[in-house]
């Protein structure tokens, strides 16, 4: 058996972390009515069906970026004097830990449309993990990648300025980047994939529309799928009231998707009234005493641990 070593934040930050993070996020946003009683329900409906059917449109991630721009006439920077005001700490409104919040729970069949060799993929990670059996790269501390950046668990925060949006996800200190100063996306040449992608906007008032490519191939949550090193993203950001910052997303991925898949993603700001919450510098390498392996059967477990610094307690049996 091949053993991986690498150093994580605590003993069992890996293992139940992630299963704690969905009870974080619900105990940091504001308490949700459930949807059958929301009086928006059948318009927000409405709305996804109309932004499925928008991406269906365009067979590229590009072609629905360049018609949005063009709709937009190009859009228009926005100054010192106009940016919106997204501060503050946020947190997933919804969903866990699920890539489409409004789709089943995670561990359940995800609603995007896999080609057959990656929705055989994904049936075998649903049927694995009700057995018990599940394996996330995040164990070894690879990267969560985009577009799984977009369901990461615990904090986030978003930097406003004129030319360019700065994300930042707490889970990984995962940073995305999007350039609104007018450049393009790097020449076919220089791409390479890259942990959060190559993104670049513009402002159509005040909503943020985005176009992502040059991303690393990854999965969009256990048991939720995988995308490949092709995959790229559309994203309208908008702040739809005081405390909730939406984001429509369209995934395309052709090795993986046989049609675009469109999420609406949202984000709650925290209520810090009290200045106390902290982005923390979140890093899976804070411990140097844990090793993560695969198991036989495809899962990943940790290696033996201790709080005793590495070679103490060996040096003295």
């Amino acid at each position: 058996m091949s053993v991986t070593k690498s150093a994580v934040r605590t003993g069992v930050m890996l293992i139940a972390g992630w299963a704690l993070a969905g009870a974080l996020a619900l105990a940091q946003a504001p308490t949700k009515e459930p949807a059958k009683k929301d009086p928006n329900a059948a318009a927000l409906a409405a709305e996804k069906t109309r932004l499925t059917a928008l991406g269906l449109k365009y067979k590229t991630a590009w072609g629905l970026f360049s018609a949005l721009k063009e709709q937009a006439h190009g859009g228009k920077p926005i100054t010192n004097q106009t940016i919106p005001d997204w501060e503050g700490i946020y947190t997933r409104t919804k969903g866990g830990t699920a890539f489409d919040p409004d789709g089943p729970e995670q561990g359940e069949t995800p609603l995007g449309h896999f080609t057959p060799e990656y929705k055989a993929k994904l049936d075998k990670s649903v049927a694995d993990r009700k057995k018990g059996i599940e394996y996330d790269p995040l164990s070894q501390c690879n990267s969560p990648t985009y577009p799984r950046w977009l369901d990461l668990p615990f904090m986030r925060e978003f930097i406003v300025t004129p030319h360019q949006t700065t994300m930042i996800a707490e889970a990984f200190n995962s940073i995305r980047r999007i350039y609104t100063d007018g450049r393009g996306h790097l020449p076919a040449e220089d791409q390479f994939p890259t942990e959060t992608g190559d993104a670049i906007g513009f402002w159509d008032g005040d909503k943020l529309v985005v176009h992502v490519n040059s991303n690393m191939a990854h999965m969009y949550e256990r048991a939720q799928g995988f995308y490949s090193d092709q995959v790229e993203g559309v994203e309208i950001w908008h702040k739809v009231d005081a405390n909730t910052l939406v984001a429509n997303v369209w995934i395309y991925d052709p090795p993986a998707l046989v049609e675009p898949w469109y999420v609406r993603q949202s984000y709650t700001r925290i209520d810090d009234k009290g200045k106390t919450l902290r982005i923390n510098n979140w890093s899976c390498k804070g411990n140097s005493n844990n090793d993560v392996y695969e198991t036989s059967d495809g899962g990943s477990q940790h290696g033996k641990f201790t709080f005793e610094k590495q070679g103490s307690a060996e040096k003295s049996k």
